[in-house]
């Protein structure tokens, strides 16, 4: 895969995780309930997937994109883990206080 295209995949997978995370501090402030949060966590991540799956970019081709694919389990994991009653509303918190921390434009300042 060339440069050009290990960079896409990393701004496609990024994008979907700042998906998440626009709305995390809603959700945080709970201006948005758990359920919503966790179908947004679910559904953000099958679009990646399914977009990724039709250009033929759905195995990590770099370091960068390996860590964030773990990243995009853990939301697809959280969120499906909470609709499926195997974890509360301070477990999905929990994940998006991180997600907030480490994704948010004001974090990389």
């Amino acid at each position: 895969m060339s440069a050009e295209n290990k960079q896409a995949q990393v701004s496609q997978m990024r994008a979907a995780i700042d998906k998440v995370v626009a709305i995390g501090p809603d959700f945080l402030a709970k201006k948005i309930p758990a359920g919503k949060m966790a179908h947004t966590m679910v559904k953000t991540v099958e679009d990646y997937t399914e977009q990724a799956k039709k250009e033929g970019n759905s195995h990590p081709q770099s370091n960068e994109a390996r860590e964030l694919q773990e990243v995009l389990q853990e939301i697809a994991g959280c969120g499906s883990g909470f609709l499926a009653d195997r974890c509360d509303a301070d477990c999905v918190a929990r994940t998006i206080s991180y997600l907030v921390d480490e994704f948010s434009d004001k974090a990389k300042l």
